[in-house]
């Protein structure tokens, strides 16, 4: 120890002697036997410390708000109006397959559309000439009916009478004979009443042949009837030909409209806006439904997917903050939070996928980028911080102390106990208080009580204020970083070997 004294005061002798201004003379000690050891100071303060877990993203677009296009038939790819990073908007042409053969179909359904018309047509006017020719046949033959059915009772009626006569005759025949035989007349009467009954009797006989012949003419004409109500059979047979036109008719419009709706199937429209992220396919390309054409996918809101040993995804939960950094846009710091932990490891990789929603409005941020992640799993606000390079570890006890130097420059070494550390910052939990000056370079070997020279530890001047870049929304502020981050996965109490010269 009496050594270390006495060559102490080199030190600033030699650290001097490397610039080009001559140093201060060494200030003795008490006895001016030695010049007194020289050390840089700090204040502790207060601030925040956050214990992170460092990790590597992968930024992609949400499932529910990117789509792959594939064409819904096969056919050539006539036009690909699109190129990659281009914007789109919902129902965008994105393809169009050639539609020639289709067009083909559509004409020859035009075309029988108009040949099945004319059958309707044509077909139209036999049902209707038809049901004319039927109609008068009918009508023809129940006049015929009517006028023979007339005649009929006439020559029934005419019968009537002439029976009757030749009753009467063959009466008055059978009273001339009476009265012959009485000799109230004479043979001459009886004979002319024998050629009256013979005369009536060739009249009834003839009417009889009358009525027989027009009942036959009347069971013709009624058949007629029947045979022309049959022929109206003919008429269900060309309304039946109507139908199956105008059912032919029916077909070939649906054939157009199949055709029809067949090229709206060879163009390719955006089912969302977004940007285009990937074409697979170019002018030209024979496709079909397998083909990816083209990927579009909305970016103003990013999912930001990290994968994580199961160990240390243990330690993260929804809502924890999360910063990261992507190399196209370098020195930005971007905020988000954790919105899921998944509930199971995946069996590919053997970790634990977190997922953090990032809003992207200015399209700053691109899809599939790798981003450096920070997952901020603990913080701790208004802890009392000392830099690392303050710490002394008792290598014996392996109790930790630092080296308190007063206003009157006595240097006191005071146990401390430590908590979290990051950024080459200690969270001092005891020991210490706010605003008392800590030794950070000259401090080891010094005994308690060393009265000491006091040299201010050059501060770095503070950096810039900048807001992290806003990917919340155009013109709001961001958040404002953390005081501290430890790079570490998880924060250790100071310890180790002390630092010193």
């Amino acid at each position: 120890m009496r050594v270390m004294t006495r060559w102490t005061w080199l030190l600033p002798l030699l650290l001097a002697g490397c610039g080009h201004k001559q140093a201060a003379p060494p200030e003795l000690g008490p006895g001016g036997d030695a010049p007194l050891p020289v050390v840089q100071v700090v204040p502790v303060t207060t601030g925040t410390l956050e214990r992170t877990l460092p990790a590597t993203g992968i930024l992609m677009a949400l499932r529910d708000r990117e789509a792959t296009l594939s064409p819904p038939v096969a056919g050539v790819l006539d036009e690909l109006p699109i190129r990659y990073g281009q914007s789109v908007r919902t129902g965008q042409v994105i393809a169009h397959l050639s539609t020639r053969q289709l067009q083909g179909q559509i004409q020859q359904a035009q075309a029988t559309i108009g040949q099945n018309l004319v059958q309707v047509q044509q077909a139209q006017a036999n049902a209707i000439q038809q049901q004319a020719q039927t109609r008068t046949a009918i009508l023809q033959a129940q006049s015929a009916v009517s006028g023979a059915a007339a005649t009929l009772s006439g020559a029934r009626a005419t019968l009537f009478g002439d029976e009757a006569a030749l009753h009467n005759a063959e009466q008055t025949l059978a009273r001339q004979k009476t009265l012959l035989a009485e000799g109230l007349v004479a043979q001459k009467d009886v004979e002319a009443a024998e050629l009256a009954v013979r005369t009536a009797q060739a009249q009834a006989d003839a009417q009889r042949q009358t009525v027989a012949a027009q009942a036959q003419t009347v069971a013709g004409q009624r058949q007629a009837v029947a045979a022309a109500r049959a022929a109206s059979l003919q008429d269900v047979v060309k309304r039946q030909d109507v139908q199956v036109a105008r059912q032919q008719v029916q077909n070939a419009r649906g054939a157009l409209a199949t055709a029809r709706a067949q090229v709206a199937l060879y163009t390719v429209r955006a089912p969302l806006s977004g940007q285009v992220t990937q074409v697979g396919a170019a002018t030209g390309e024979t496709v079909d439904t397998a083909t990816k054409l083209a990927t579009i996918a909305d970016l103003s809101t990013l999912q930001l997917q990290i994968s994580l040993p199961g160990s240390a995804a243990r330690q993260v939960r929804p809502g924890q903050p999360v910063t990261f950094s992507v190399s196209s846009l370098p020195g930005e710091t971007l905020r988000t939070t954790v919105s899921t932990v998944a509930a199971q490891v995946d069996a590919a990789t053997g970790t634990v996928p977190v997922f953090a929603t990032v809003a992207n409005p200015r399209r700053l941020l691109r899809d599939d980028s790798t981003a450096k992640v920070q997952i901020v799993t603990e913080r701790r606000p208004n802890v009392l911080l000392v830099p690392q390079a303050a710490l002394l570890t008792d290598p014996d006890t392996g109790k930790t102390s630092v080296a308190v130097v007063g206003e009157d420059g006595v240097a006191h070494v005071t146990e401390v106990k430590t908590g979290l550390s990051a950024g080459g910052r200690v969270e001092i939990t005891d020991g210490v208080k706010a605003g008392q000056k800590v030794a950070v370079a000259g401090q080891y070997g010094l005994p308690d009580g060393a009265k000491v020279r006091v040299r201010n530890a050059k501060s770095s001047p503070p950096a810039p204020t900048r807001a992290p870049l806003d990917v919340q929304g155009a013109g709001t502020p961001g958040v404002q970083p953390p005081t501290e981050q430890t790079p570490s996965p998880s924060a250790s109490p100071s310890g180790g070997k002390p630092n010193g010269p």
